[in-house]
């Protein structure tokens, strides 16, 4: 498809709002960055803390969907009455691979320490209680609660592609049992925009988070101060790396280097499990699991309304917004590879894929780094005070062996990972803003682009107020549509499935 053809599939209707609207966001913060930090800290404020039993609520109600799809009438139900595309042991895989993802390494390293000075349930910091959360909370952050929320809508999706054979690509049309013919007025086009500002404020988080990392190695390496100029720099090259890939052809490069990244990954776990404490990473992982296996009814409904610490608005609610923000283009990916699966079995695979991936993560950079604060390898706390989180994740890794060599493998990780990231949410927001695609067709190239820039632009933006909320506001604030349009999806699922599909032969 040539790129006047590409250009001709334009919706002016939900291509230009998010656009426009991220970009005024971007100038007014850049133009007033104090009233923009007093306005970040209000909605991230407001979303959190008067809104956070909602989103506690919305996650623990999708875990008992997915409890149903496991164990209910739809359990036996395939998606589609064709054959898996892939093997089981290579569908597997895929689903693994999906939980990595360059921040991972930055907050499998550090949130331990961010629970052990400022824990939950009013324990003192550096306590016994303080200790015994540590990790502990890290599984739940990341656990089957956030990861669940890629799996109900997962279903969904896979419903609409392989049993109703419908190519939706829009969440506005699998809004449609619930608010019916609607969905192909304005309010589908208001549900669409919705959505995509939610993608957009969540992969700004992670480049926000992904370019510090990528500095700071930099800076350690090279000895030059980290800048937001260094830091501009390193989104641009992201985004010329994205126009050679589109307008070059190279896409089946990205793709391999994405397939790279996920080995690198592996790679580095398995040495630091060599090369560290390996028998205290099994003692304290295994004890971390005991903690949050036995306290997770609490951690789900934590709101903290008495002491107000903020703890679980900083954490548990931002990360179930984060995830959320890309709920809706996750579950479409894992629907598009698990055509021919049971519901069982696509519930239960992606749920625990994830889920294992990130334990790895914290089970094994977490507890490295948990041994380094102990035996005061590093002063975490006066790193973390004066050059920030970001300098300590750099710092803890440069105590492993054969440090420049690990400092390398983790910069191309993050770097190739966001990279990949941007791409696939670039083709996503163009898909979405593009009218109905013809089979085989791609969204017009400079469609793709223009997203991938402001995309790096609003990144840059809320890395311009500096410090880790407005990256955290960006992800909240955007995932409170993406909720509300996840329930419709799900409510509107069962209220058509549920006599539909659940009236067939459980060979469909």
């Amino acid at each position: 498809m040539n790129e006047a053809q590409g250009s001709a599939k334009i919706d002016k209707r939900i291509f230009f709002p998010p656009l426009v609207l991220v970009t005024l966001i971007c100038a007014y913060i850049i133009k007033y960055p104090e009233a923009g930090t007093a306005t970040i800290n209000k909605v991230f404020a407001f979303v959190t803390g008067d809104l956070g039993w909602a989103y506690e609520l919305f996650v623990f109600a999708n875990l008992g969907i997915i409890l149903y799809f496991i164990f209910g009438k739809f359990a036996n139900k395939r998606l589609g009455d064709e054959k898996p595309e892939f093997s089981t042991l290579t569908w597997l895989g895929m689903l693994f691979s999906a939980g990595t993802t360059g921040t991972i390494l930055y907050w499998s390293s550090m949130e331990f320490y961010f629970f052990l000075t400022a824990p939950p349930f009013g324990a003192d910091p550096l306590s016994a209680e303080a200790w015994k959360y540590s990790l502990a909370f890290s599984f739940f952050d990341w656990g089957i609660s956030a990861y669940g929320l890629y799996v109900a809508v997962g279903v969904v999706f896979g419903y609409f592609f392989y049993v109703l054979k419908k190519d939706v690509f829009r969440p506005s049309t699998a809004c449609e049992g619930l608010l019916g013919k609607r969905v192909h007025g304005p309010l589908g086009k208001v549900i669409d925009i919705f959505y995509m500002i939610g993608i957009i404020a969540g992969v700004a988080t992670s480049i926000g988070l992904g370019t510090p990392i990528i500095s700071e190695i930099f800076t350690k390496l090279s000895g030059q101060p980290r800048t937001l100029a260094v830091d501009a720099v390193i989104i641009l090259i992201w985004t010329v790396i994205i126009a050679i890939s589109v307008y070059g052809g190279l896409e089946k490069g990205i793709a391999r280097l994405s397939n790279f990244r996920i080995y690198l990954g592996y790679a580095i776990l398995a040495l630091v499990v060599i090369l560290g404490p390996t028998s205290f990473m099994f003692n304290n992982t295994f004890d971390a699991l005991g903690v949050y296996l036995n306290d997770f009814l609490r951690m789900s409904f934590y709101t903290d309304a008495h002491l107000g610490t903020g703890f679980p608005q900083n954490w548990p609610i931002f990360f179930f917004a984060w995830f959320l923000a890309f709920a809706l283009s996750t579950g479409i990916y894992l629907a598009r590879i698990s055509k021919g699966r049971t519901v069982r079995e696509f519930t239960l695979g992606a749920t625990f894929s994830g889920v294992l991936c990130a334990f790895l993560y914290f089970a094994v950079l977490g507890n490295y780094s948990i041994n380094v604060f102990v035996n005061n390898k590093v002063d975490i706390g006066r790193i973390v005070e004066e050059s920030g989180g970001f300098r300590a994740a750099v710092e803890i890794w440069s105590t492993l062996p054969f440090s420049s060599v690990f400092l390398v493998a983790i910069l191309i990780l993050v770097f190739i990972s966001t990279a990949t990231s941007i791409n696939s949410i670039a083709y996503t927001l163009a898909m979405v803003s593009s009218t109905k695609l013809e089979k085989g067709q791609n969204p017009a190239k400079w469609n793709r682009l223009s997203w991938a820039i402001i995309i790096g632009g609003l990144s840059l933006t809320l890395m311009f107020l500096g410090g880790l909320t407005p990256l955290q506001t960006a992800a909240t604030a955007g995932s409170l549509p993406t909720m509300i349009i996840m329930a419709i999806i799900l409510i509107g699922f069962f209220k058509t499935a549920g006599k539909s599909w659940g009236e067939k032969s459980d060979k469909q």
